[in-house]
Order: C-alpha cells, then structure tokens, then sequence
C-alpha cells in the first residue's frame, strides 16, 4: 500500500471526493503500525483515527478567525498544529525504526 506522502495532488483529491481520503490514510497507518492486528483491533483503531480526525477537524475550525480569508493569526495557528504533527511523527518513526518495527 502506497504512503499518503508518495500520493499526487490529483489522488488525494479523487479520495477526498469519492470520501475516502480519511479511510485510506487510516489504512496506510494501520498497515505500517500494527500490519497483523486482529479485525477487532483494527476497528476499535480505525474508530480512534476516525475521531483524532473529527478532533483535529472541530479544533481548526473552532481556532481559525471569522472572515473570508485567512489572518496571520489563522497561518500562525495551523502552523503550530502542524509543527505539533510533524514532531509527533518524526518521533513515532524513530521509535519504530528503533524497535524494528516495520514503516
């Protein structure tokens, strides 16, 4: 299974209509984290990704200035988010590599 990073724009937009974009990072996750986890595992991880999504979905919204276009604020504000992100994965992949485990 292809990585979401290694995705054109055109592809994750396809997903993205068809509502699938979610459903398919989840599955490139649970692929490379936990390939051999048993069905039960999977749909209880699959609900979790599902609601760090929604989570993380209501909170940018809620954070973002009101208006038409976006503020310094608003790029300031994804941008720590991001940067969070980001941190979180350059972590998980090291602890990964380290262990053994595959990516």
């Amino acid at each position: 299974m292809p990585s979401i990073d290694h995705m054109t724009r055109n592809e994750l937009r396809k997903l993205a209509r068809r509502g699938k974009l979610i459903d398919e990072c989840f599955k490139v996750f649970a692929g490379a984290a936990y390939p051999g986890a048993p069905p039960n595992q999977r749909d209880t991880m699959r609900v979790c990704f599902f609601a760090g999504a929604a989570e993380l979905y209501a909170v940018m919204t809620a954070g973002l200035d009101d208006g038409l276009s976006e503020t310094d604020g608003d790029l300031a504000f994804m941008q720590q988010w991001v940067d969070e992100l980001e941190d979180f994965h350059r972590k998980t992949i090291a602890a990964m590599t380290a262990s053994g485990s595959k990516q």
